[in-house]
């Protein structure tokens, strides 16, 4: 059997220690997984730390979605009912939306919730969402508990009841301040967030 000579072996162990953090330091920031969102200023948050134990609430929203915007006077109520017993966020996942049109959308629709930038998707991915507006609902302990859509005002895109019947985010929002079992993920009715912008 065939064994490299000893030089050979130092050779690679010594290439393969130069160049790796080379890599590392050399990698651009993207290739960092982002583990947080951030902030309409830049800075990163983590809405999970930032709750100190309460239940962490996500609303994803589009700047340009007309089913979000139609969503938020309700989504308005959800926070003034709940935000002191919750840790409610707005979350913007599609990678085009600045800080500047998101503050502009936030005034226009009048919302008062903090927001947060997602345009790498982490919390997207945590919450399992998939179109805008949807919701996810996680316990003190940052389980997800109910992930989908808002209410069932809308049953397929463009076709809404004259009123919800179903409360699913409501549900989940009480589910977990009770310790009760959440409604079932039900998927939502909006636009899709899309993987490349």
């Amino acid at each position: 059997m065939h064994r490299p000579k000893l030089g050979s072996q130092l050779l690679l162990f010594f290439l393969a220690s130069v160049t790796a953090p080379l890599f590392v330091l050399a990698s651009p920031s993207w290739l960092a997984a982002q583990k947080t969102a951030l902030n309409l200023d830049g800075t990163q948050v983590d809405p999970f730390l930032a709750a100190s134990g309460k239940p962490v609430v996500l609303i994803f929203v589009r700047t340009d979605c007309p089913i979000s915007n139609r969503y938020a006077p309700l989504i308005q109520r959800i926070s003034a009912e709940y935000g002191a017993k919750v840790a409610l966020w707005l979350v913007y996942p599609s990678r085009t939306a600045t800080a500047e049109k998101i503050r502009q959308h936030e005034h226009d629709f009048g919302y008062k919730l903090p927001a947060l930038r997602d345009p790498q998707h982490v919390l997207a991915s945590q919450a399992q969402v998939q179109v805008t507006p949807e919701a996810a609902v996680f316990d003190a302990n940052h389980h997800l508990l109910y992930h989908g859509r808002i209410d069932d005002l809308y049953q397929d895109f463009g076709r809404a009841r004259p009123a919800a019947t179903t409360h699913e985010l409501v549900d989940a929002i009480q589910a977990a301040l009770s310790g009760k079992t959440a409604p079932p993920s039900t998927p939502g009715v909006g636009c899709f967030i899309a993987d490349a912008e």
